[in-house]
């Protein structure tokens, strides 16, 4: 019993801490990776003329639930001062 116990709380951990990740955008190749816990968003954003916008960004709950979108247009506008 016992060992049966482990053995769930172990897949519980790992299915909060370990990320899966999502297909890359087609906005110049933005990748994430999400867990239950947390998400992390590698921005390859291509705004302007031709300009590139790159970063890694950790979102911790609860804004780990924020959509991709939601979540670019927030890096844009610091980016572009808007």
């Amino acid at each position: 019993m016992k060992k049966r116990i482990r053995i769930i709380c172990v897949i519980l951990v790992l299915i909060l801490v370990i990320p899966m990740p999502i297909s890359p955008l087609k906005d110049g190749g933005t990748r994430e990776f999400v867990a239950l816990t947390y998400k992390v968003v590698i921005y390859r954003h291509l705004y302007g003329e031709g300009e590139q916008y790159k970063a890694v960004k950790v979102y911790l709950f609860p804004d780990n639930f924020t959509p991709i979108g939601e979540l670019i247009d927030r890096e844009m506008e610091k980016v572009l001062g808007a």
